[in-house]
Order: C-alpha cells, then structure tokens, then sequence
C-alpha cells in the first residue's frame, strides 16, 4: 500500500463519538435561532428539491452538501447540458442538514389544489405587467443593436436611399445624422419577425408560491429509517461532520466519491465504499475496487459500519508497480 491521502489522516485518527446523533448540534444552541435555515420542499414521491438559489449557495459553499441540479434554463429549455434550479437532495443529504439544525422542510401536496378566483385573477393582472415591461426591454434592445451596426447599416442603404430621393423628387438631408435618424426610424418600424418556432419560458415553480399567494406548511422528514439506510448514514454523516465534500460514487463502483476541497475546483482523492463490519467482503470486491481506483489516482476509503453504527475507516492505495 502507497501512503494515505493528506487530509484522510485526521479523520483516520480521530477518537471522539462515531454516533451521528451524538454529534449533531445541540437542541438548545442560541445559534439555531438566528441563523438561516434551507428550506427544502418534500414532493408526493417523496422528492427531495431546493428552489431558492441562495439556499443552495449556502448548502455548498458552508455546509458542503452539492445535489444535483436538475432543472433546466428557461431561455434553453431544449437542453440537458447545463443545467439550473430546482436541485435535488439524497435523503442522506438532506438529513444530514436536518441534524445539522440547518434546514427546515415543507410539504408540497398543498400545490395539487386549484387555485382560487382571486389568485387567478392576479397571476394574469401580473402575467399583463410582465408582457408590457418585456415589450418595453425588447424595443430598448433593438434599438441598442441597430445603433451598433449603424457604420454597416449606413453603408448599405446610403446608396439606394439617395436613388430612391433623386427618382421621387425629395431632397435628403445635408448632415449624415439626420439621415440616420430617417433611416433608424424606417427599421424601428417594421414589425418583428419570429424565428419560427416557440422558445417557451417555464415557471421555475408554481406561480402562487412565488407570488407570497400560498404558505407551504412544514413537515417531518424521517431518514434513516431501515438498517440499510442507517448503516449508510452513519458513514456519510460522519465524513461530512469531519469537513469533507462528497458526490456519489456509483460510476467508480462505490458508494461516495470524497473530495478534500471544493467539488467545482478540485478532484476526489477517494473512492468510499460503505461496508457492515458483521458481513465479509469479498477478495473480488476488494481488487475490483483497488483496479478502478489506481486506474483513475484514487485511494480506497472503506468505512466499516458495526451494529452500534459506529464507524472505522481503513485507507487503501496500491503503489504501481515497476
């Protein structure tokens, strides 16, 4: 075995409660009440999703918990390669910032109901504002780009123009200005072709939510439940308490993928495979993993879970072989 990835050390070493519900912040912490909480949304499946983008800055950037973003653009909605709000949570994910005290969830079944008179009749009063600001931004952007294509605009119709005024009789004007300004106002006037097909602008969510017309109510949310699933947390909770970042690990045959620093920035050091310390893994577990892991400069991190859902970590990398 080669040498442990700098930063698995001190977790490795560590000697305090393996319990994750040992380890979550207190219930009577005085910095629970003033600090700000995510607010994740629960859907009739059972879907995890956050909708406000700073929640989601705040989820990655203090506490470390990335999602999956799985919502699309509304101006390129035809797409799948960059992708937009909502962003989606593992159960582990969001249970984590529950025992954390940074969350707070909402039940999004008070949406199926149809909405009233009332909220109808002020979504279409404002879909009305919302039609005449953008007919107000789109004539201040065509103007903006004919005024920048105004030396090759000019270049080309001067001419014609100049016939066209000889053949009828009219006297241009003498400064070029003016005649820009004639001409400027000849192609501010012609209508607005479209390109052909419709380019849809979706609701990143439902209008009455985001007009303040509908109160979620909030809800409980119970993870782990099972033996399976509190074996899993155990581990994913106590590798995040340790301050580390992690995605899943299912294209590289593991549970997570763990990174010592920023996911946007930087590379995972390891494979997490999470194990129950009462059942053996295989031989071919054990070099199927190690394979995949030195083909792609990682290590394996194998997190043993026992009864008691404490946790031991075991490092391993292979050194290559000359």
């Amino acid at each position: 075995m080669n040498e442990t990835p700098q930063g698995m050390v001190q977790l490795l070493e560590r000697e305090d409660s393996n319990s994750f519900q040992s380890q979550a912040q207190p219930a009577n912490d005085p910095v629970e009440s003033t600090m700000k909480k995510i607010t994740i949304s629960v859907g009739d499946a059972g879907t995890l999703h956050v909708w406000n983008h700073d929640d989601v800055i705040m989820m990655q950037k203090k506490y470390h918990v990335m999602g999956n973003a799985v919502g699309c653009f509304a101006k390129t909605p035809l797409q799948d390669v960059f992708t937009s709000l909502p962003v989606r949570l593992t159960s582990a994910e969001a249970a984590y910032l529950r025992d954390i005290r940074a969350a707070r969830f909402v039940r999004e079944a008070e949406l199926t109901a149809a909405p009233t008179e009332a909220q109808a009749e002020l979504f279409h009063a404002h879909r009305q504002r919302q039609y005449i600001d953008q007919v107000q931004i789109l004539a201040q952007n065509r103007i903006a780009e004919i005024e920048s294509k105004r030396d090759k605009i000019f270049a080309g119709k001067i001419s014609k123009m100049r016939a066209d005024a000889l053949a009828k009789g009219i006297t241009l004007p003498a400064d070029e200005e003016e005649i820009w300004k004639i001409m400027r106002d000849e192609l501010l006037s012609r209508p607005v072709t479209h390109d052909g097909h419709v380019k849809l602008e979706l609701p990143l969510r439902s209008w009455r939510t985001g007009m303040q017309m509908l109160k979620l109510p909030e809800c409980e949310f119970s993870y782990p439940e099972s033996h399976e699933e509190k074996i899993y947390y155990a581990a994913y909770f106590k590798l995040m308490l340790a301050g580390f970042w992690t995605t899943s690990g299912v294209k590289y045959g593991g549970d997570l993928l763990l990174y010592e620093g920023d996911v946007h920035v930087k590379h995972s050091v390891c494979i997490v495979k999470i194990v129950e310390d009462s059942k053996e893994t295989s031989l071919e577990e054990i070099l199927r993993l190690g394979r995949v892991a030195t083909s792609c400069h990682k290590a394996v991190l194998w997190a043993s879970v026992d009864n008691n859902y404490d946790v031991n970590f075991t490092c391993s990398k292979w050194a290559l072989m000359k």
